[in-house]
């Protein structure tokens, strides 16, 4: 009698195991035991996969004129002055030269934090192309902030356009 009682409840027992949700992919789970093919697992990632920051085909811009510090309450804001030959260049922006997570800003091995400025020129054919810039009156000014804790972390900053760059000291 206590040969059976203890069967039935080993047998019990083996069965809602393989009926748990952390089991349900085991053997044991009789529901999986006539299903056939296999289930594909399931992603977050989006079907044409992520967008990463170096699927980013702007351009350099062409010249920086100057580049400094402004201080603002937490760190510094580096403040990048460019240049092109034409009018109408458009969604500018300071971008680290290696892919980073959003919103870091890490230097490389050296202790060196290494730039780039990248913008849209004006559409070919557009009014703005055929119009010549001003290096007076068209600049181009991007803004990047930067913390006091990440400062702590550079020995220089390196900002590049298309024909040459900045070196800076925080």
């Amino acid at each position: 009698m206590r040969f059976a009682t203890l069967a039935l409840t080993l047998t019990v027992a083996l069965g809602v195991s393989g009926c748990s949700r952390f089991g349900s992919d085991s053997g044991l789970n009789p529901l999986g035991w006539f299903r056939s093919g296999s289930s594909q697992p399931t992603t977050l990632e989006p079907r044409g996969g992520w967008v990463t920051q170096d699927q980013d085909y702007r351009p350099l811009v062409p010249q920086i004129l100057s580049a400094g510090f402004e201080p603002i309450n937490e760190g510094k804001l580096l403040i990048v002055t460019g240049f092109a030959p034409v009018k109408g260049w458009y969604d500018l922006e300071i971008k680290t030269e290696r892919v980073q997570p959003a919103k870091q800003l890490r230097p490389d091995d050296d202790g060196i934090l290494r730039l780039v400025l990248v913008g849209s020129p004006p559409l070919p054919g557009s009014p703005a192309a055929a119009m010549r810039a001003n290096p007076q009156v068209d600049r181009l000014n991007v803004a990047l902030p930067i913390s006091n804790v990440q400062l702590l972390r550079l020995r220089g900053i390196e900002v590049r356009s298309a024909t040459g760059g900045v070196s800076l000291r925080p």
